[in-house]
């Protein structure tokens, strides 16, 4: 399997990994540290990431969940920060050429394509401020281009 790329304290760090299943729906995460004998377990429990086995200062820590999301979480379409906080944008389609946008598991926005028009038009309702026009941008740009996919039917 391909090394895990992880970005931390600006610089790039590989890492060994495997995956072990073990059953409803859980996997194990096992990160093989550079001296080929560390092991860090890491585990996706109810919708949530933590290190399971092994010790790693926090930054690091964090740097390696973002690099698990990235690779296998494969409905996470974007990761950022606010506030010190981890925020996961999920942007899930649905039929008739509509998507919903989801942070932390929170409906924030809908984004609408009108096939008339060939334009995108959306509707932000995040009053928190977490998401701006410009995320919203960003994720028709995605959708634009096939990095979000689109119901086939309807296009």
């Amino acid at each position: 399997m391909k090394p895990l790329e992880i970005h931390c304290r600006n610089r790039v760090m590989y890492a060994k990994i495997s995956v072990r299943d073990r059953g409803s729906g859980r996997r194990d995460y096992v990160l093989t540290g550079k001296d080929g004998i560390s092991l860090y377990v890491f585990t996706k429990e109810k919708g949530h990431w933590k290190c399971t086995l092994g010790y790693l200062d926090e930054d690091i820590k964090e740097a390696v969940v973002n690099a698990l999301i990235i690779r296998f979480d494969k409905t996470i379409c974007d990761i950022f920060y606010y506030k010190g906080e981890r925020k996961l944008v999920e942007v899930r389609e649905k039929q008739g050429n509509l998507w919903h946008i989801y942070v932390n598991l929170h409906y924030v926005a809908t984004i609408s394509y009108d096939k008339f028009t060939k334009r995108f038009e959306y509707n932000l309702e995040d009053e928190t401020g977490v998401v701006t026009d410009d995320h919203i941008r960003k994720y028709i740009g995605k959708i634009g281009t096939g990095e979000i996919s689109w119901y086939k039917v309807d296009r």
